[in-house]
């Protein structure tokens, strides 16, 4: 008697560590997540100028680059600032009002090879043309490719006789801030106080050029952070006010489209299934405990409801919300990973523990007590820890057909092995 009570007291503490375990790993994946903090500003409705930060030359960027700019501009938004010198943006100005691609194709010839030299760049200002024509172009950059774009821009001036004007003396100084900026670039990396003093300068010039007001500027991300004070969006901010906001290509990249809803073949989904599968039809076939037959037939017929309503919604739903896949993308500066994959690795590691508690029964006796065993804490682990896995990850994906079919499948199927227990 003593040693049944101390047995099930050994178990329950087993059951509660178990369980302490998973809700600590649960909590940790949501606080982590919650407090893994970029330094984005996101947008107010005092927010005049909308920075964002890119990496050079990704086709992922440009496309949200241009979705948001084409928002922008259907809000009234008519100013683009952009990491060209002045000439360059200038250059793409005379160009959205011409039906060649001669103007942009010189342009893309001289920065040929360099990071922003690729196609994607190239079809994004397309893009920009035939969806957003009016367009204005200004660039706050030092002056790049002086001997090429620098020249033949006051080439086109001369040819004009403006010489005096406002655009060739711009001109000019741009091409003369490039040559200071790479006759004292020792590191080659674009990073430079002097570029980025003249970058500060150009941008407070050439945002009272338009007039101020609502404006998209589109940089490399070191110059955008509005928390580095020595940088150049830190800057702007201590000289204009919080009427910026600031936001990383790579953050909305990886979080802007996590739809807990969205179809397709979940890949994670058909592994569950596959390991739920394959150890049940192997039991089913030639693995049954003696007496279990008997017992079926005295199942409770509202909880076998459950049970077959649950398996069906739960089947479906694996196998279709692609958001319970592990949230992990690949991006020009690295490998981006959400914390709340806890969840997801703690809902694997109960279906490893499932896979035991198979191998454990198949090497057993196969006897109703074999069956209805706890695991690692878990009772009744043939049938909770599944089910508990499913409820991860709809936690993780944040999809509540996922969790109110686990729920539903829960009610029946643990209801049902709950019910064997007592006979």
């Amino acid at each position: 008697m003593i040693g049944g009570g101390f047995g099930e007291m050994k178990e329950r503490v087993k059951t509660i560590i178990a369980f302490a375990i998973l809700i600590i790993a649960v909590a940790a994946g949501f606080v982590l997540s919650a407090m893994d903090k970029t330094s984005d500003v996101y947008p107010s409705e005092d927010t005049l100028v909308r920075l964002y930060g890119e990496a050079h030359g990704s086709k992922r960027y440009y496309d949200i680059e241009f979705r948001d700019w084409k928002a922008y501009y259907e809000q009234g938004y008519r100013n683009l600032f952009v990491e060209l010198p002045y000439y360059s943006a200038e250059f793409l100005n005379l160009w959205m009002k011409e039906d060649s691609d001669k103007i942009i194709d010189e342009l893309f010839e001289d920065i040929r090879g360099t990071q922003s030299g690729n196609k994607y760049y190239y079809e994004f200002f397309h893009e920009i043309k035939e969806a957003c024509p009016e367009t204005v172009f200004y660039g706050t950059d030092v002056g790049h490719q002086n001997e090429t774009t620098g020249a033949r821009y006051l080439e086109y001036l001369e040819a004009k006789g403006l010489e005096e004007s406002e655009e060739y003396m711009l001109a000019t100084e741009c091409m003369r801030q490039g040559k200071e900026y790479y006759d004292n670039d020792t590191m080659h990396n674009g990073m430079s106080p002097i570029r980025e003093n003249y970058m500060v300068e150009n941008f407070i010039a050439a945002y009272e050029r338009c007039g101020g007001g609502k404006i998209m500027g589109i940089y490399g991300s070191y110059h955008t952070d509005l928390n580095v004070p020595d940088l150049m969006a830190g800057r702007l901010r201590a000289h204009y006010g919080d009427i910026f906001s600031s936001v990383k290509l790579s953050t909305l990249a990886f979080r802007g489209n996590r739809n807990p809803y969205k179809l397709g073949f979940c890949v994670t989904g058909f592994l569950f299934l596959i390991m739920l599968f394959v150890p049940n039809i192997i039991w089913a076939k030639k693995a049954k405990p003696r007496g279990y037959d008997e017992a079926a037939k005295k199942e409770n017929k509202v909880l076998l409801i459950f049970e077959r309503i649950g398996q069906v919604a739960v089947t479906c739903s694996l196998l279709v919300f692609v958001a319970i896949n592990p949230h992990i993308m690949l991006l020009p500066e690295g490998l981006f990973i959400d914390f709340k994959i806890i969840i997801w690795l703690a809902a694997f590691v109960l279906m490893v523990f499932y896979e035991v508690f198979w191998i454990r029964y198949f090497c057993s006796k196969k006897t109703m007590k074999d069956y209805y065993r706890s695991l690692a804490g878990f009772p009744l682990a043939g049938a909770t820890l599944p089910v508990i896995a499913v409820f991860l990850l709809g936690l993780y994906s944040g999809n509540i057909v996922i969790i109110v079919s686990d729920v539903i499948l829960g009610i029946g199927h643990i209801g049902i092995h709950y019910g064997h227990t007592k006979e």
